[in-house]
C-alpha cells in the first residue's frame, strides 16, 4: 500500500531543474515526464530541449571567443552582476512542486539565492527547493539519491547510484594499482588557461593518472604556460567547459598548438593529447562515469579499449 501511495505522489510531482546536471539525473531516474521546466543550458538528453526554458542568460555569449567570454564573466563578478535570470512569470505558470538548483558555480548555472528570491516573489505557495553542491564523486552519487528522495523515488536513486558505482569499480579494477602514474593535465579553459577542479582530478586518479597541477575536490585555477611547460604533462586532456566537439577542436588548434614549446610537451611528442566533449566533464551527473571511462581508456588502451561510450573522447589526435 505504501508503494502505491508513493507512485501516486511521484506521478503528480512537477519538477523544475535549473541546471543541466540535475536534468540529466532526473531523466536517468525515469522522471523526464514530470519535468515541467529546465534551464537554457539543459540539452541532454535531447528530449530536454523540448521543455519550457525557465532561466535565461543575461548575454548571448556562445559565439564569442574564450577570452571574450572570460572577460564578461570577470566583469560580472567584479560588479556583482548576475549572468542569468529566471522567468518569474513562466515559473508561476508552471507551478513546480520541486525546484532543483545549485551552489557550485555562478558561471555555469543560476545561483540558489536567485531561485529562493524569485520563488518567494512569484509563487503563492512554498515549493520544495533542493540545492546541490558536489565537490567529489561521492557527492555526485549522493545527489542522485537526494534528488530521487525529493521526487519520492528513493529506491530508483539507490539503484542508479549503485549502478554508477559498479561501473566505477570496474574501471578501478581494470586499471589496477601497479606501476607509475603518468602526469596528466586536464584543461577546463584555454584563454586564459585553467585547470579542472572538484571531481575531475579525482576521476584522473581513479583512471590511474596523477593530476599534479590540480586538487581533488578543490577549485580550478588559472595556469601560466610556463607552469604547464615545467610540469611537462605526459597526457593532456582538453575539455573546455560547455563547448561541443567542433568548438573544442577549433579552440585547441587556435589557442594551444601555436604556443611556444607546444611540440616539446611529452604529451604532444607521444601523441597523447585527447579532446573531450566539453559539455560532459563539468556536469555533475551520471555521465561523469562516461568521463572516467574515457580517461581510463586514454591512459590504458591496452587494458580498457572500448571502455568509453562513443562521443565522450573525440576521434582523432592533435
Amino acid at each position: 500500500m505504501i508503494g502505491n501511495v508513493g507512485a501516486i505522489y511521484t506521478l503528480s510531482m512537477r519538477i523544475c531543474s535549473l541546471l543541466p546536471s540535475a536534468t540529466e539525473i532526473v531523466y536517468a531516474l525515469g522522471l523526464g515526464g514530470q519535468l515541467v521546466g529546465v534551464s537554457h543550458s539543459c540539452d541532454h538528453p535531447e528530449e530536454a530541449q523540448t521543455k519550457p526554458v525557465v532561466s535565461r542568460s543575461v548575454r548571448e555569449i556562445t559565439h564569442l571567443s574564450s577570452g571574450e567570454i572570460d572577460g564578461i564573466v570577470q566583469q560580472a563578478r567584479a560588479n556583482s552582476n548576475p549572468l542569468y535570470w529566471i522567468d518569474g512569470d513562466l515559473l508561476k505558470e508552471l507551478q513546480p512542486d520541486l525546484i532543483i538548483t545549485q551552489e557550485l558555480c555562478e558561471v555555469c548555472a543560476i545561483s540558489s539565492g536567485s531561485v529562493f528570491e524569485t520563488a518567494a516573489k512569484v509563487l503563492d505557495y512554498q515549493p520544495q527547493i533542493l540545492t546541490i553542491r558536489p565537490d567529489r564523486v561521492a557527492d555526485i552519487l549522493q545527489n542522485v539519491r537526494n534528488i530521487a528522495a525529493a521526487a519520492g523515488v528513493s529506491e530508483r536513486g539507490a539503484e542508479l547510484a549503485g549502478a554508477l558505482q559498479r561501473r566505477i569499480d570496474v574501471v578501478v579494477e581494470g586499471v589496477g594499482d601497479n606501476g607509475p602514474r603518468p602526469r596528466v593535465l586536464c584543461l577546463d579553459w584555454l584563454d586564459p588557461l585553467r585547470n579542472t577542479g572538484q571531481w575531475v582530478p579525482e576521476l584522473v586518479g581513479l583512471a590511474g593518472g596523477e593530476e599534479g597541477l590540480a586538487v581533488s575536490g578543490g577549485l580550478s585555477r588559472e595556469l601560466t604556460w610556463d607552469e604547464v611547460r615545467a610540469y611537462a604533462p605526459e597526457y593532456l586532456m582538453v575539455m573546455p567547459c560547455a563547448f561541443g566537439p567542433e568548438r573544442v577542436r577549433q579552440e585547441t588548434f587556435s589557442k594551444l598548438t601555436g604556443l611556444q614549446g607546444w611540440e616539446d610537451l611529452p604529451a604532444v611528442r607521444d601523441g597523447r593529447v585527447f579532446l573531450f566533449d566539453g559539455r560532459i566533464p563539468t556536469r555533475h551527473g551520471p555521465r561523469i562515469v562516461d568521463v572516467l571511462e574515457g580517461l581510463a581508456e586514454a591512459l590504458h588502451p591496452e587494458r580498457l579499449s572500448g571502455a568509453a561510450p562513443p562521443g565522450v573522447v573525440l576521434e582523432g589526435t592533435v
